[in-house]
């Protein structure tokens, strides 16, 4: 590992340090949230995933919301998506998601607000946190961590891909081997 990414971790660790010992509190929404999340940057299966659960608790019949940061948009706050909107307004992902499962699902950088908007407006059951593992300022009730065979092998921001080291995967409630990921490979 290079010096880069050692600091990366040594920051990372600090940062879940002060978390889990109470120094820094997450703010906790009415109802329960359900983070979906992964270690690594880019394409892991979260969106998709986001929507099969989605499409799963729609069949129960449970009324809930999708909380987002909004990736790649060129907006600021707290906004409902618009299925008729624009990736610069919303950022792509979350408009795939919303033009399939048709729920409210609401970006802002601070999530813990967009979680008291869908409150306000929607009365959900539950709130799904998209790419929520890394985001601790909002407590969660679950969380599912979505890993590929190439998080088993890589290293950390910058030289790698990784956000957080394997290690933190004691930190999940769940994990979902993806794309062929063999459980030996990840010390949960």
């Amino acid at each position: 590992m290079n010096l880069l990414s050692s600091l990366v971790e040594l920051g990372v660790r600090a940062r879940n340090a002060l978390y889990d010992h109470g120094t820094l509190r997450a703010r906790r929404l009415q109802g329960p949230v359900i983070s979906i999340g992964n270690l690594s940057v880019g394409g892991s299966g979260k969106t998709p995933f986001v929507i099969l659960l989605g499409e799963l608790l729609k069949a129960r019949g449970l009324k809930f919301d999708i909380l987002s940061r909004g990736y790649g948009r060129q907006t600021r706050g707290v906004a409902l998506v618009d299925p008729g909107g624009s990736a610069r307004d919303f950022g792509d992902e979350p408009l795939l998601i919303v033009r399939r499962l048709h729920m409210p699902l609401i970006v802002g950088e601070d999530r813990y607000a967009a979680g008291v908007f869908a409150e306000a407006n929607f009365g959900p059951q539950l709130h799904l946190l998209d790419d929520g593992f890394q985001h601790r300022a909002l407590a969660r009730d679950f969380d599912i961590v979505l890993v590929t065979p190439d998080d088993a092998r890589d290293r950390l921001l910058p030289t790698g891909r990784l956000r957080e080291a394997l290690s933190s995967l004691r930190r999940a409630d769940a994990v979902v081997l993806t794309s062929g990921a063999s459980a030996e490979n990840f010390p949960v």
